[in-house]
């Protein structure tokens, strides 16, 4: 077994990789594009909540595809609620401290919606590398 058949079976790396970069663009756009300082914090809070949601989701996928297709969906369902409850905490927290809530909301599901695709690339591909590539 080379090197290349684990990562043919395992598509974690590259997904791991694509997240990594899209959580870079996300704090990189949170922090020069916003004008206004509250508004910088706000977003970047937001693209923070999402790339911490995004990297345990990523996590518990992976461990959960290593058991079945039925657990994958169960974590999205424990997912989902995380990210909620992070959005809520978000929103209370800033908006508790007089910080425009718009940027949060946009910082976070800018990188939650490309995050999410690529979570479900990595659970159709882990399934398909379980399945041994025929589905």
């Amino acid at each position: 077994m080379t090197g290349r058949d684990v990562e043919a079976k395992d598509p974690f790396k590259s997904h791991a990789g694509l997240a990594a970069g899209v959580m870079g663009v996300g704090v990189a756009v949170a922090g020069l594009l916003p004008t206004v300082a509250e508004s910088r914090v706000s977003a970047l809070w937001g693209v923070g909540l999402a790339a911490v949601t995004g990297v345990v989701a990523l996590l518990l996928k992976r461990r959960a595809m290593r058991q079945d297709l039925k657990a994958a969906l169960k974590v999205v369902g424990v997912v989902f609620g995380l990210r909620m409850v992070a959005v809520l905490v978000g929103l209370v927290g800033l908006v508790s401290r007089g910080m425009p809530p718009v940027p949060f909301v946009a910082g976070f599901f800018g990188v939650y919606f490309a995050l999410q695709w690529i979570e479900v690339s990595y659970v159709m591909a882990a399934s398909k590398g379980a399945a041994g590539g025929d589905e």
